[in-house]
């Protein structure tokens, strides 16, 4: 089969590159001008120029292509750094630039990647695909309205869409929350923040590919699925995983909620006054004292999804990872 890949020069678009071309399928990537070097080495691969905020250079890019997968986005990592306009033109308007030439192409089935963000905070335990939606940040609202316009088209224009929701995707090579809470445990910071489980959802890349892959094979147009590990795990539990990997000491700084989420907001306003990215936000800490508990049996029942890789065993490979290519 033929696929295009957005988002090829992201963290899990070379994992799903590779997995691609290894099982003998001819891959498309669509990348913006400059980031060629950031493509996996990877040879087979088909490269195409473009930018989805501009129409216009994604004339052409989805022909002859059986399967989107749709993947760029601004990531949440961007929340201190990018504006509500600048989500909506990428995260949202972005997509519908990129839906209208898959629909115009004629592509058989795509996959939209969005995020459990979208949901934001929910009070269900466990949450499912029709729980009520409230997200928490402009990264989340900008992914939300993203999902209603694709099943808007789905129901207007038969777009050929299902839409999968990610947890937080770590793995080797991942540049985001898993590397700075590593680097946090390395220089001996290691909160331990009120007395909640802090319930965290997570999955492997390597799952989160299988996850990819049946919604592209079974997913149905206009369907949500949730692609997370089946049980959400202590935050403090991952912290201790990471402890272990990297071999720092046991030693946590007990904090108690109220006073975390005071320095957190201390610690944004401060970095904001001069203009740099804080390490942390009071969302961040709102989220992560919140259990965060989703149901995948939809994915189970409709997919086949069935997650295998163990958060002990993923994050020790990851920090592993880590330490051997000089990231911590």
């Amino acid at each position: 089969m033929r696929y295009l890949v957005t988002g090829a020069t992201g963290f899990i678009g070379p994992y799903l590159i590779k997995r691609l071309i290894d099982e003998g399928h001819t891959v498309r990537c669509l990348i913006r001008e400059g980031r060629e070097g950031r493509l996996p080495p990877i040879s087979g691969i088909e490269v195409f120029t473009g930018d989805i905020t501009r129409p216009d250079t994604l004339v052409g890019i989805s022909h002859n292509i059986d399967c989107l997968f749709h993947m760029a986005t601004l990531g949440h990592m961007s929340n201190f750094t990018g504006t509500e306009e600048l989500f909506h033109a990428i995260n949202v308007q972005g997509t519908v630039n990129v839906m209208n030439e898959a629909r115009r192409s004629g592509v058989k089935k795509i996959v939209h990647c969005s995020t459990v963000a979208a949901m934001g905070i929910c009070q269900d335990n466990p949450a499912c695909e029709k729980s009520p939606c409230h997200p928490h940040h402009a990264y989340g609202r900008s992914k939300l309205l993203a999902e209603q316009r694709v099943l808007q088209m789905v129901a207007e224009n038969n777009l050929p869409a299902a839409i999968i929701r990610f947890s937080m995707v770590y793995g080797p090579g991942d540049p985001r929350d898993i590397l700075k809470l590593t680097r946090m445990v390395k220089k001996g910071f290691i909160p331990k923040v009120g007395k909640k489980p802090k319930l965290t959802p997570l999955i492997h890349v390597e799952d989160a590919v299988q996850g990819l892959l049946l919604a592209a094979e079974k997913g149905r147009d206009g369907e949500i699925y949730l692609i997370t590990n089946k049980e959400s795990e202590p935050f403090d539990r991952l912290m201790e995983i990471i402890q272990d990997a990297i071999g720092t000491p046991k030693i946590n700084l007990p904090i108690p909620e109220w006073g975390a989420l005071a320095a957190a907001a201390a610690i944004e306003k401060i970095f904001n006054l001069f203009g740099k990215t804080p390490p942390v936000s009071r969302k961040n800490i709102e989220s992560t004292l919140a259990d965060r508990v989703f149901s995948i049996e939809k994915a189970q029942y409709e997919l086949g999804f069935n997650p295998g890789i163990n958060p002990a065993q993923g994050l020790q490979e990851t920090v592993l990872w880590y330490k051997e290519n000089g990231w911590v």
